[in-house]
């Protein structure tokens, strides 16, 4: 059912690196914080990707179906948040809530700066 969605995940390594490192602030946001909704602000920074190649990135993930997004008000912005089949395609099966892995790329996280955090 989702084999060519996630076909095409295969074939794009930067789509991957970019899921991943949503998967990364999802985790330590959660981690730091019981009242984290799930949802991050739009990273315009991923370490090994291209700034000129976020936005389509984030458009190709959000239309096969890896990352839904959320317009969070007037000055808030767009936040993102992986879908199952994001989750799915990064972690190799159908994630839980308790069985999410978590994926080790703290030094990318840290080379970009300040976690970015809802406000």
């Amino acid at each position: 059912m989702d084999e060519f969605e996630l076909e095409q995940l295969r074939r794009h390594p930067k789509w991957v690196t970019t899921l991943e490192f949503y998967q990364q602030l999802s985790l330590r946001n959660r981690e730091q914080s019981a009242d984290f909704d799930g949802w991050i602000p739009r990273v315009h920074d991923v370490p090994e990707i291209p700034t000129d190649e976020l936005t389509g990135i984030h458009g190709k993930l959000i239309a096969f179906g890896f990352l839904k997004f959320d317009l969070a008000g007037r000055d808030g912005g767009i936040r993102y948040q992986l879908t199952p089949l994001g989750k799915q395609g990064i972690n190799g099966s159908l994630p839980s809530e308790e069985d999410e892995s978590v994926v080790n790329i703290d030094r990318q996280l840290d080379s970009v700066g300040t976690l970015l955090t809802p406000a």
